[in-house]
């Protein structure tokens, strides 16, 4: 009579064993699936950040007359991309977007608020401006502006004030003295004086200290953001040109504007139709949403591939890791 089959019955100590052994191995699993992940999705950014000595003394030497005679950032770049058209699809990557904060007084021209201009100096001494946005953030002290606003030539510039709401020499909240400035490093490690192929990377963040007035973004507000979205939207661009035929004294904005991707040297840059010129590199592209504002972009160069243009980096993930380096600085 055959026999029937017995089960092997393993002591405590082994069942123990398997059990552990069993949950090593679901817990490697889990670890390879998400490095796969992430390696596939993701891809991480260096922020090189750049302290500054700020001192009161910075903004008093911002006189009017010093402001009027500033001269635009973009007058000192010569180069100009390659470009060839890109695809308006939507980013394959995850968008997101979050709302602005409006100011504390409630001052009823937010979002426009947190438009300004930079003021800084290069090595030589020279006066020179830019424009940004005062962003929304967990430091409340965050600037938006373009890499060639902070850092050119393997320098940083120096003595760097953001004034909000500027109106030919007119500051109703005074300005804010730059206490850090950021940007990607694959800006920053671009080769002096050669900004030919990476403007996709010319992102740039500054960090204020407060002024009398207060922090910035409780007096002035803080401008919502998105990034990773479609580019074949309206924009609304705006800033401070000062070369010819504006003088950089009032703010100036290109509004409603269609978005249009390039591709330059591997990276997406965007254009719309605008007429800015230099001095407004570093203002804000705004889209929107259910009626509230989104900075998604930023003068930042014009090019002979399309006149009557204006382009920006893409704002993707590299502009995401910068911001979130920024707002913990």
């Amino acid at each position: 009579m055959p026999q029937q089959p017995r089960l092997i019955q393993l002591p405590l100590a082994g069942k123990i064993f398997l059990c552990l052994l069993a949950l090593v191995y679901q817990g490697y699993l889990i670890a390879l699936v998400s490095f796969l992940y992430t390696s596939v999705t993701t891809h991480p950014e260096t922020i090189i950040e750049h302290p500054v000595n700020t001192t009161p003394d910075i903004v008093k030497d911002w006189t009017v007359a010093r402001m009027r005679d500033a001269i635009d950032a973009d007058q000192l770049i010569g180069n100009v991309p390659n470009l060839t058209q890109g695809n308006n699809g939507k980013s394959p990557r995850k968008g997101a977007q979050q709302q602005g904060l409006p100011p504390r007084n409630g001052d009823p021209s937010y979002p426009l608020s947190t438009v300004g201009k930079l003021f800084f100096t290069n090595d030589a001494g020279q006066a020179i401006v830019c424009s940004g946005t005062a962003v929304r953030s967990l430091n409340r002290s965050v600037v938006d502006t373009a890499g060639h606003c902070l850092y050119w030539g393997g320098r940083w510039v120096q003595n760097l004030i953001f004034c909000p709401l500027y109106d030919n020499g007119n500051t109703p909240y005074g300005c804010w003295a730059a206490r850090d400035l950021e940007a990607p490093s694959q800006w920053i490690d671009s080769e002096p004086n050669d900004y030919h192929y990476n403007y996709y990377y010319d992102l740039g963040m500054v960090i204020v200290s407060s002024n009398d007035q207060g922090t910035l973004t409780d007096i002035v507000g803080g401008a919502g953001w998105a990034y990773n979205q479609p580019a074949n939207q309206s924009f609304y661009a705006y800033g401070y040109p000062a070369a010819h035929p504006f003088d950089g004294q009032t703010r100036q904005s290109c509004e409603g504007s269609l978005g249009k991707t390039w591709q330059e040297e591997g990276g997406t840059v965007v254009s719309i139709p605008c007429n800015m010129t230099g001095g407004s590199s570093g203002g804000p592209w705004f889209i929107k949403f259910s009626g509230n504002w989104y900075l998604n972009g930023h003068n930042d160069f014009t090019s002979s591939m399309q006149p009557g243009h204006m382009f920006s980096p893409y704002y993707d993930d590299v502009w995401y890791a910068l911001y979130s380096k920024a707002q913990r600085t």
